[in-house]
C-alpha cells in the first residue's frame, strides 16, 4: 500500500502547487477522475468491512477531496493489515503439545482434538498480548449464522497464523455451551502452556478464570 501513498502524496503536491486558491486547475480526463473516485470508493468499502461506518464516502464532486482520502485510507489500511512489529516464534516440542492435550483430557469435556498441522510454532505471552492489542478481529460485526462466534475463532487463528507464522491459536466448538472461542498456546520462560481467548472481546483469561456458562468445556472439539 506504501506505494499507492507515495504516488497519491506526489500528485497531491502538484495539484497544490496550481491551486492557490483551492481551485483545481489542473486538468483530468474523464476516464482519470472516474479511476480516482472509484478507487476511494473500493477503499472506504474495504475500511468500512473492518470498521463498520466510521468512514464515510464525500461527495463526488470535489477530486482533491477524493486524493486525500485515498492516502489517508491507504495509510489507514497498511496499518491494519500490516503489523508494525514482529514476534519472536518458538517451536512447540511434540512432548509439550502432548503434555497440553494430556492436561485437558485429564480436565474432563475434550470429546475429540482435531490435529491440523505436523509443527506447532509459539510465541511468548507477552508477545502474543501485542498480537491482540494490534488486531483489529473484535471490531467486526457479529451476524447471525454469517458471521458469528466460530467465525471469529476461525478468522482471528488463520490472521495471527498468516501474519506472525503462529499456528498455535486453536478453535473451542463448545457444544455444552452453544459457543466457539479459541485455546492458545504460548511458550516462554514458564514452560508451553494454554489459555483460553475470546476473539469477540479480546479477553485472554484461564481455565480457572473462565466464564462456565459461556465457556462450559463440558463437551467440546479442539481444533489445531
Amino acid at each position: 500500500m506504501s506505494w499507492v501513498k507515495k504516488l497519491f502524496q506526489t500528485i497531491l503536491e502538484k495539484l497544490c502547487q496550481t491551486m492557490p486558491e483551492h481551485r483545481l486547475t489542473v486538468s483530468f480526463t474523464e476516464g482519470e477522475a472516474s479511476k480516482i473516485y472509484g478507487t476511494r470508493e473500493r477503499l472506504s468499502q474495504w475500511h468500512d468491512m473492518v470498521y463498520r461506518g466510521v468512514l464515510g464516502v464525500p461527495s463526488a464532486g470535489d477530486l482533491k477531496k477524493a486524493i486525500i482520502d485515498i492516502i489517508d485510507m491507504s495509510d489507514k489500511l497498511y496499518m491494519l493489515y500490516v503489523p508494525p512489529f514482529k514476534v519472536s516464534k518458538v517451536v512447540l516440542a511434540y512432548q509439550e503439545l502432548e503434555k497440553i492435550i494430556s492436561d485437558l483430557k485429564s480436565k474432563g469435556g475434550l470429546v475429540a482434538w482435531f490435529r491440523l498441522d505436523s509443527l506447532y510454532t509459539s510465541t511468548s505471552l507477552d508477545e502474543f498480548k501485542k498480537i491482540v492489542s494490534w488486531d483489529w478481529t473484535d471490531h467486526l460485526r457479529y451476524e447471525i449464522d454469517m458471521f458469528d462466534c466460530e467465525n471469529f475463532a476461525f478468522y482471528f487463528a488463520s490472521r495471527v497464523a498468516r501474519m506472525f507464522g503462529i499456528n498455535t491459536v486453536g478453535i473451542v466448538l463448545d457444544y455444552s455451551s452453544g459457543h466457539a472461542y479459541n485455546l492458545v498456546v504460548v511458550k516462554d520462560d514458564q514452560g508451553a502452556r494454554w489459555m483460553l481467548y475470546e476473539p469477540q472481546s479480546d479477553e485472554l483469561f484461564t481455565y480457572e478464570q473462565r466464564n462456565q456458562s459461556l465457556y462450559s468445556m463440558k463437551q467440546y472439539v479442539l481444533l489445531m
